[in-house]
């Protein structure tokens, strides 16, 4: 029994050092998009570190070493001035608030958090296709972290006025001559969003308010 613990210790440490370093968690994210590609991107609620929820299990932070490695986490994250707040809230855990605002070019990519620790991105292709997906883990990966006790749970919005060809929202409502799509997120079994859209070409648009002037 002790062996198939460490067994699956090992692969979480391994999966998610590669896919994404920081796990979502008690959250709700927005995605303003309009159909010309200009984008409002907010997020608040918790962050986790991966690599220091590892070591805790491994028993290999000492207490005088705790509030070093939370602040190399802090210092990490606030190297993107998107985030408005970083709170420590112990073993890896941080509170944050998240917005950035933007315009998609003809063909770019942005993402939540960055391109080695991204959880959310955003693509656009010379084909005028956007695509918007969250970094999903294999149903096996999945399964180890729900075993290990480690949730992930929270909401996903994206409200655009743009035509979505394809997406895997939970549901979908109107807003306006808008749509917003909605994620429910349970835990990490749970499917990732995902949603295309076709943008319009217009060089005159004006840039998307933020999500918050909006409410």
């Amino acid at each position: 029994m002790a062996g198939d613990w460490l067994k699956r210790i090992g692969v979480l440490a391994a999966l998610l050092l590669l896919s994404s370093c920081y796990i979502p968690d008690k959250f709700k994210s927005e995605l303003r998009l309009s159909r010309y590609g200009d984008y409002s991107l907010t997020y608040k609620g918790d962050l986790m570190f991966a690599p220091m929820l590892d070591d805790y299990r491994k028993n290999k932070i000492k207490p005088e070493e705790e509030a070093e490695r939370q602040e190399n986490v802090r210092r990490d994250l606030s190297r993107d001035i998107a985030f408005r707040k970083i709170e420590a809230k112990g073993k890896g855990r941080f509170s944050v608030e998240y917005e950035r605002v933007g315009r998609l070019e003809k063909v770019q990519l942005t993402s939540l958090i960055r391109r080695d620790a991204r959880m959310i991105s955003l693509r656009s292709m010379e084909n005028g296709a956007i695509v918007v997906k969250a970094n999903a883990m294999k149903p096996s990966d999945a399964q180890i972290l729900a075993e290990l006790g480690l949730n992930m749970e929270g909401e996903f919005r994206i409200t655009t006025d743009g035509n979505v060809v394809k997406h895997n929202a939970t549901q979908v409502k109107p807003f306006g001559t808008s749509k917003v799509y909605i994620w429910k997120i349970e835990n990490a079994l749970s499917a990732m969003p995902e949603l295309v859209m076709i943008r319009d070409v217009d060089t005159e648009r004006p840039l998307a308010p933020r999500a918050s002037e909006l409410r």
